[in-house]
């Protein structure tokens, strides 16, 4: 039986996430099992998002968060949408 994979929650820019380890799974230069923090610049989708994880593109805060908008990002995780909604539910 196909699940319909859960919407994905509107994620403006410049929210900052703070991730515990199991929230996340793949970042370049990211340690696996810990913690990340990440301000967003964006959120894209994957193709066939059955598994229920988004790529998250962002800064490190240490690059000028608040102010977010003043290069590319530096930054892209692989996240679970249940925390995308669990982050947002708390602000």
């Amino acid at each position: 039986m196909n699940r319909s994979p859960q919407p994905l929650p509107d994620v403006p820019p410049g929210t900052l996430l703070q991730l515990d380890a199991n929230d996340w799974s793949y970042g370049r230069d990211l340690t696996p099992g810990t913690p990340v923090a990440v301000a967003v610049t964006g959120v894209r989708d994957l193709p066939y998002r059955s598994d229920e994880w988004v790529w998250v593109l962002g800064h490190r805060p240490e690059c000028g968060y608040p102010h977010v908008d003043r290069h590319p990002p530096c930054m892209e995780v692989r996240v679970k949408v249940a925390a995308l909604h669990r982050q947002l539910a708390a602000s």
